[in-house]
């Protein structure tokens, strides 16, 4: 009986070590951002809202972390020029959002998904 509440308890305190994370899906790419010493270095703004019952994000820019700090540099590089092409084309893009990775406040994105 010690095991099991013993096992609920870690199970129950565990879950609070994984992040929190959700799609943005559907968004419209609205302008991009470079700055070398702030935001991971780029970012986007998206029209639609990033914060919701999952997500703790202050805005609707989300930052690709080209820096490198939570993204490969040539990972984040691809996402920004996904970005980019999705305002040129005027397509749409599915964002996976880690709330728990943040530069200056802002979420970072994990994934990002071009689509008509």
């Amino acid at each position: 009986m010690k095991t099991l509440i013993l096992s609920i308890a870690l199970l129950a305190l565990s879950n609070h070590a994984y992040s929190d994370t959700a799609w943005v899906k559907g968004a419209t790419v609205e302008r991009v951002l470079n700055q070398s010493d702030a935001y991971g270095g780029c970012m986007l703004f998206v029209d639609k809202a990033i914060a919701d019952s999952i997500l703790n994000c202050p805005s609707r820019w989300v930052s690709l972390s080209c820096d490198g700090t939570f993204n490969d540099r040539d990972v984040a590089a691809r996402m920004y020029d996904t970005g980019i092409m999705a305002i040129a084309l005027d397509m749409k893009l599915n964002i996976f959002v880690d709330d728990t990775k943040k530069h200056n406040s802002y979420c970072v994105a994990k994934r990002v998904d071009l689509f008509k």
